[in-house]
């Protein structure tokens, strides 16, 4: 019989979502659909029986992952316990769905996840992790609210996992979050930003291009000279206009001198720079008014708001910005944990 274990620290311990599930009893790829499908029994005794090797593999304490969220075969019992929560797939596996990790233990790709989670996510939450999955940071009830870490899947690569579904439930659900998905996010921060500006109107939006995240702007042998670099990675950047918005978090931009000068070089460059700050992205007017100036800069024009878009805007704004009492006095961001954040009591 084959099991899918998941957890929602498995992305950072194994390198892959947190809601990667796990298979547990198949062989190999090949085998693991008939085994699925073979028997719909003693579920929960071959969970307890393989969660020592899963929490030895992921570094768990066995104590504190249960209960482990589980995928069974349509027509198996799904009655809860303090084992395992139980969830149906009806299906053959599709295509890239898992990878193995060891004898008898499957990993599901995180294009698997995604699709899965789109079950218990809406839209924007699911955009929110599409660019974690397609980022370098994942969410943790940690300090910073986020640790860093590789990418694990990209924009096309979800796309064309998803294609592959026409009548499943949600994927129509994914498809349309992927519309909102970023690559190469460095933080929530940059993600709420980018969605922020990017996002229809009919989302909360202010509907403008989608610019692109943690790009690399060459600069010329002169400003290369002043900066001491080739190059510099801007936080989110529209390459035709030469646009570009540094997110001026506390944390990560504490040296002033050298704040000045890629500002100096890169304006040399014949680059719009804009400086960003968490007060200007919480703060209503000066939100506007720096959206205004943005799609100024690339040539957009912004479209006027209605009382109906306003209300939508301030609904989106809740659940993508920190509330004003996140926010310490020192400019650092107390992020609220989402749901399938990395769980701190557990290694990472």
């Amino acid at each position: 019989m084959s099991i899918c274990i998941s957890h929602t620290t498995a992305l950072w311990l194994m390198c892959s979502p947190s809601i990667w599930p796990l298979v547990a009893g198949g062989r190999d790829e090949a085998d693991l659909q008939p085994d699925f499908e073979a028997n719909r029994t003693n579920v929960i005794r071959e969970t307890e029986a393989i969660l020592p090797t899963v929490c030895a593999l992921a570094e768990w304490d066995q104590e504190s992952v249960k209960p482990i969220d589980i995928l069974v075969p349509r027509g198996a019992s799904r009655r809860r316990n303090g084992i395992c929560i139980r969830h149906s797939w009806g299906r053959a596996l599709p295509a890239n769905a898992i990878v193995r990790l060891d004898e008898g233990i499957y990993l599901s790709t995180p294009e698997f996840a995604f699709l899965q989670m789109a079950n218990s996510l809406d839209e924007i939450e699911l955009a929110l992790l599409g660019c974690s999955l397609c980022g370098r940071y994942y969410p943790c009830e940690c300090e910073a609210g986020f640790v860093k870490r590789p990418r694990l899947t990209t924009i096309r690569r979800l796309d064309s996992f998803l294609s592959q579904f026409k009548n499943v439930k949600n994927a129509a659900k994914a498809r349309r979050a992927l519309r909102w998905v970023f690559e190469e996010s460095r933080s929530p921060m940059e993600t709420s930003t980018a969605i922020l500006l990017s996002a229809s109107r009919r989302m909360g939006g202010y509907g403008l291009p989608k610019p692109m995240l943690n790009q690399t702007v060459e600069l010329s042998a002169q400003s290369s000279a002043v900066a001491g670099t080739p190059y510099y990675v801007v936080d989110l950047y529209y390459p035709k206009p030469n646009v570009a918005i540094e997110y001026l978090g506390k944390p990560y931009h504490e040296d002033v001198n050298r704040d000045v000068t890629r500002e100096y070089v890169l304006k040399s460059e014949g680059c719009t720079l804009f400086n960003v700050t968490i007060t200007q992205v919480i703060t209503s007017s000066l939100r506007n008014r720096l959206v205004m100036d943005i799609a100024q800069a690339i040539g957009y024009r912004l479209r006027k708001s209605t009382p109906a878009i306003s209300g939508k805007r301030n609904a989106l704004l809740n659940r993508i910005l920190p509330h004003p009492s996140q926010v310490l006095k020192s400019g650092e961001v107390v992020w609220k944990s989402a749901s399938w954040a990395l769980p701190l009591r557990l290694p990472r």
